[in-house]
């Protein structure tokens, strides 16, 4: 069940990702950016499954609770007491008139609003949101907002793009709002995770399976922000390069999963009390030994450790020069992979708990 509410995660950040770009190509001049070819039937189906994959929290809630009641009952309290199904009600209501207000052709203004409000809803059932309503849904609201436009556009422009037309004067503000987007979605997801955790917990949180997904999220940036600095300014102005951006939306795939991952885990409030109820993470003890408690950690050099983050500069740095030869793009995301990959077996070797 949980790797079903994983994949439904992975999937509504995605299409909501989509619909955003969709959206914010409306408000820019025709002239300043690429041909896109979206179908409607397209953009309907995308709104269709919001409250679909918004369903799979809402499901494994129900699943816990019709252990203590009936049926009906226990699809009653999930939507009436807590804010994941109550969340899902939401996005039933809202995926409704947004569908219809893209039947209808509506103005970009009216989608725009619906765009908010479902993404507002997602802020709403959100863990960070259940642990301060206010703070939690503004902060988780705004981090993935920032995110799904960056994304959206982003993913619009690779893959329905018809023609490389007008790619420097997209540039000129596509860029800067790419690092507009970065600087709020880091600025939020501090706040984000200031909720769940002190900063000084943050590597004993990696023992944790919490602390490892946020550190692989946190790894996997680094490939995505080079990807991104490589399509804003290493392209000549003219050029339009869409092996470039397809390594910039698998990078953010990465992303997506490690958080979609991230919202299925405990946070860990209190590091030692999560570790006696949670354990250690998976590989935790095939990579460094059994662990005990109270969780102390240190950094202890390691030759295989350094080895592996020796690699994995090697592996970014193979992703950067293959930027500007005629490798596919896959192989460069395999690069990019490969940097995460090592980059968190170096440092995992190279720590004592």
């Amino acid at each position: 069940m949980i790797l079903f509410t994983i994949i439904s995660d992975f999937l509504l950040y995605v299409i909501v990702s989509f619909l955003a770009g969709i959206i914010v190509l409306q408000f820019v001049p025709e002239h300043r950016k690429p041909s896109i070819t979206v179908k409607k039937p397209t953009v309907l189906l995308a709104i269709a499954f919001i409250p679909v994959l918004s369903a799979a929290p809402a499901i494994q809630l129900t699943g816990l609770l019709v252990n203590n009641a009936g049926a009906g009952t226990a699809i009653w309290t999930a939507i009436s007491e807590f804010q994941i199904g109550q969340s899902f009600a939401f996005s039933l209501f809202l995926a409704f008139f947004w569908f219809g207000a893209a039947a209808v052709n509506s103005s970009k203004y009216i989608q725009a609003f619906w765009l908010l409000l479902v993404i507002i809803n997602m802020g709403f059932g959100s863990h960070a949101a259940s642990l301060d309503l206010l703070t939690g849904l503004l902060s988780h609201t705004l981090h993935f907002l920032s995110l799904a436009l960056w994304a959206g556009v982003l993913i619009v422009v690779t893959w329905f793009s018809a023609a490389p037309t007008n790619w420097s004067s997209f540039l000129k503000w596509f860029t800067p709002f790419a690092f507009g987007m970065m600087a709020m979605i880091l600025l939020s997801g501090f706040t984000v995770w200031l909720l769940f955790s002190k900063p000084a917990d943050y590597t004993a949180s990696w023992l944790l399976p919490y602390g490892q997904m946020l550190l692989l999220k946190h790894l996997s940036i680094l490939p995505l922000l080079a990807a991104a600095f490589l399509n804003g300014f290493g392209n000549g102005e003219n050029e339009f390069s869409r092996r470039g951006l397809k390594l910039e939306t698998i990078m953010l795939g990465l992303v997506f999963l490690f958080t979609a991952v991230m919202s299925k885990l405990a946070p860990p409030h209190a590091v030692n009390n999560t570790f006696i109820t949670e354990g250690a993470a998976p590989f935790i003890e095939t990579l460094i030994g059994k662990q005990f408690l109270p969780v102390d950690p240190q950094f202890v050099l390691s030759i295989d450790g350094i080895l592996l983050l020796v690699v994995g500069a090697f592996f970014i740095s193979l992703m950067i020069m293959s930027f500007f030869r005629a490798v596919p793009f896959w192989l460069s995301s395999v690069f990019g992979a490969g940097f995460v990959v090592c980059g968190y077996l170096g440092i995992m070797l190279n720590m004592n708990f």
